[in-house]
């Protein structure tokens, strides 16, 4: 499946991570620092789905800290992409120290996947597991998504948390401007939103993540 965004060329579509957003927008970020590099302001791009607020930076970032750090242990995530208000790709999974499990479904076919440190696995439903490289599996979305270039405060209506963040296109398997992400939290649970255009048609990429019961995640087999 592949998207072409308005000012953003896709490799493969959106990386889960990321947007897939954000999916195949990522684990070692359970032992990162957090917020990552954040810039004074977001200047908005095209997809901006609110523009920011001049904000202290270590005040912008320390918040997103502060709301990804329940998260680090243990988080379960799911994200939905959808063109025209239809689903296109959907992914869940969860994440345990430097472990995740995955399943991305799309076009009516499901991949599940386990990600170790240094090891991964995949398998199609009725197939049995098979080795693939760390690289070629989904990663879970907090490694990427915790650490924006920018980060500012957001427009909001009183409840919860609103930054905006923008990353690099190469962060979420694109090419071309930096993206602009909205995010918000509210009751434990971060929730990521991109909002683009793809060959004219509206597309919506959401991502949220939550608190999940630290139980280990095993390799296949084992």
């Amino acid at each position: 499946m592949t998207f072409a965004t308005e000012g953003h060329a896709s490799r493969g579509g959106l990386r889960l991570g990321g947007a897939l957003l954000l999916l195949l927008l990522a684990v070692a970020a359970c032992g990162s620092s957090g917020a990552g590099a954040v810039g004074a302001g977001a200047a908005p791009v095209k997809g901006s789905a609110a523009a920011p607020i001049a904000t202290p930076a270590a005040s912008a970032g320390e918040l997103l800290a502060a709301a990804l750090a329940p998260l680090r242990a243990a988080s379960a995530f799911e994200t939905s992409v959808t063109v025209d208000g239809k689903e296109v790709l959907s992914a869940t999974g969860r994440s345990v120290g430097g472990a995740s499990q995955t399943a991305v479904t799309t076009t009516g076919r499901t991949v599940d996947y386990v990600v170790m440190p240094t090891h991964a696995w995949a398998r199609e439903p009725g197939h049995a597991w098979v080795a693939v490289e760390t690289k070629a599996a989904p990663a879970t979305p907090l490694d990427i998504l915790s650490s924006p270039a920018t980060l500012a405060a957001g427009a909001s209506d009183g409840a919860g948390l609103s930054l905006v963040a923008t990353y690099p296109a190469a962060a979420l398997g694109l090419t071309g401007d930096p993206v602009t992400v909205t995010v918000t939290a509210d009751g434990g649970v971060v929730r990521f939103t991109y909002e683009s255009t793809t060959s004219g048609h509206p597309m919506t990429s959401t991502t949220t993540l939550r608190p999940a019961p630290a139980d280990p995640i095993a390799a296949p087999g084992s």
